[in-house]
């Protein structure tokens, strides 16, 4: 390999391999332009024959390459490519990464530079040479993906839906959330990258505005569904139903001493009758303080079956995304209980898409 071309041997050998499975293909020699636009260089040339036309992939590497990614790296390319028009060769942009997003692959196809990434994913057009190779995105990359929906970077995401089709500080969203400037940053830099936030303004006078929140929200169910699910602990409570059991809850607990909201089916139920009836009862609490609370108030005994009380032990924060119906219930957000409702069994999804189609509607 020529110690100038900046490209990794994983996702060289990757390529290769894409390419030996396609008749009449197969990857060449690495070659360089010294010469492109002096400064301006591309991380590798590679030379190529596909459908037994000769080609020179002119190439920029990246890890994780999302629409926004994918815009400013087919500008370099296209700055490269004005170099080269009056050369004999037959040069083709391609980007070569760990990971190409669905956006950014739609893309990539629509501006016809090629792509290959980790899954074995290839595109190529050029001519009347045409490949397309789609597999799903690396298990690594979907890991990577999950985090905006995890942990305090979660909290941004419910603020954000909180306030759709508003233009928004990120030291607003900080204290809506309950969480730190840096956190929220990191988690708008993630959305900006997936064309999920518009963005005007410059330094404090920056905002952003949630954008396709509906495309965010099945990349979150999708990573909920993909991930193993939250730990719950079941419970019987004896002669009491789910209503009794929040009435008394919501007696004890008049003053709100400990902190905790209903959710799952129940809740569900309450924003968007779905069901006949309900059979159990989903609180999450938030910390151990209320959760043992709550325990000896219903007089609670864990089971492995004939439950009619869950617990899902939330992390305390600042912040809740909670909310009082007509009956003055107190529920998670119709958010919160559409993401709990996920992980739940029986009926449940259906309940989701049910709440889904009512309460998390944007225009």
């Amino acid at each position: 390999m020529d110690e100038t071309a900046n490209i990794e041997p994983e996702l060289l050998e990757s390529l290769r391999n894409s390419l030996a499975t396609i008749p009449g293909a197969q990857l060449g020699e690495i070659s360089w332009q010294p010469g492109i636009g002096g400064r301006l260089r591309p991380d590798a040339v590679l030379d190529a024959v596909v459908a037994d036309h000769d080609l020179a992939f002119v190439v920029e590497t990246r890890g994780d390459v999302y629409p926004r990614d994918a815009r400013e790296i087919v500008w370099q390319l296209k700055r490269y490519l004005q170099e080269l028009d009056n050369s004999n060769r037959r040069f083709v942009p391609m980007i070569l990464a760990r990971s190409v997003s669905e956006g950014a692959r739609n893309f990539l196809q629509d501006e016809r530079v090629a792509y290959h990434d980790l899954s074995g994913s290839l595109f190529i057009s050029d001519r009347d040479t045409f490949v397309l190779i789609e597999r799903p995105k690396p298990k690594r990359a979907k890991r990577r993906d999950v985090s905006v929906f995890k942990g305090t970077r979660a909290q941004v995401l419910h603020v954000l839906f909180n306030h759709p089709g508003e233009w928004v500080t990120g030291s607003e969203i900080a204290e809506y959330a309950g969480v730190s400037p840096a956190t929220v940053s990191e988690t708008f830099r993630d959305l900006e990258r997936r064309d999920w936030l518009d963005v005007r303004g410059e330094g404090p006078a920056k905002r952003r505005r949630l954008i396709r929140p509906d495309v965010l929200l099945d990349a979150w169910r999708d990573s909920i569904l993909a991930s193993r699910a939250s730990r719950r602990s079941r419970y019987y409570v004896p002669r009491m139903k789910p209503e009794d059991m929040a009435r008394e809850i919501e007696r004890e607990n008049y003053y709100d001493d400990f902190d905790l909201e209903f959710t799952g089916q129940f809740a569900a139920q309450a924003y968007a009758p779905f069901l006949s009836n309900v059979s159990d009862l989903t609180v999450r609490a938030f910390g151990k303080r209320t959760r043992d609370w709550l325990i000896s108030t219903l007089g609670a005994r864990e089971v492995s079956e004939g439950a009619n009380l869950v617990v899902i032990d939330g992390k305390p924060t600042k912040r809740h995304h909670r909310m009082h119906d007509e009956k003055e219930r107190l529920l998670a957000s119709p958010l919160q209980v559409y993401l709990d409702l996920l992980e739940d069994h029986g009926r449940s999804k259906e309940m989701a898409e049910h709440l889904r189609s009512q309460k998390l509607v944007w225009r």
